[in-house]
């Protein structure tokens, strides 16, 4: 079984956002999966740290996880991983995280993420002002996947060959008319 998985806590993304990675998952990732999942709880006051809600509420079968700031114009299968996977944040400063959780896939149950952090979230969150990855890098055992599957927009300004690319707070990039429109509902 095959699990999408998208967060819409708060009110920065709206429907468009959800409609817009269905939309992109449907068309170009080539996954066959079994149930597109919108996790809407908002559980935790910093708006990132809802995410980790995921690991809880998903505990069997194969999952992939997509940040809604994103555009997926091919194959994401090579993103399915049995171990808990995430990006390599190779484009941030050294003082930052090294990871990002745009993408993320594991098989099975991954409750221990959730269960770690909500044993004390305002703890965590106070220590890890700099968000959720910074927990994930310091708390949990994890794999990153090669950087050759996806870029940063902020570093590719024309089309290159990656099937994805993380828009990484730029979500209003996504509606404008760009080289990538063509993959996107807008």
């Amino acid at each position: 079984m095959l699990r999408v998985i998208c967060v819409q806590t708060g009110t920065k993304y709206d429907d468009w956002y959800v409609d817009n990675l269905k939309h992109m998952v449907d068309t170009y990732s080539n996954l066959k999966y079994d149930s597109f999942e919108v996790m809407t709880e908002d559980r935790y006051e910093i708006q990132v740290f809802n995410k980790l809600q995921i690991f809880d509420k998903f505990r069997d079968g194969q999952n992939i996880y997509f940040d809604l700031d994103m555009l997926i114009k091919g194959d994401c299968n090579s993103f399915l991983t049995e171990r808990f996977t995430l990006c390599h944040a190779w484009w941030r400063p050294t003082f930052h995280t090294k990871l990002n959780s745009s993408i993320m896939s594991w098989q099975g149950d991954r409750s221990d993420i959730y269960k770690k952090f909500d044993q004390d979230p305002e703890y965590w969150m106070l220590k890890y002002y700099k968000g959720m990855d910074q927990f994930i890098e310091e708390q949990v055992d994890y794999d990153v996947y090669d950087k050759s599957n996806y870029s940063s927009i902020n570093w590719t300004k024309d089309e290159k060959p990656y099937p994805v690319y993380l828009f990484n707070q730029q979500k209003d990039l996504l509606k404008q008319r760009d080289w990538f429109s063509k993959y996107t509902n807008a």
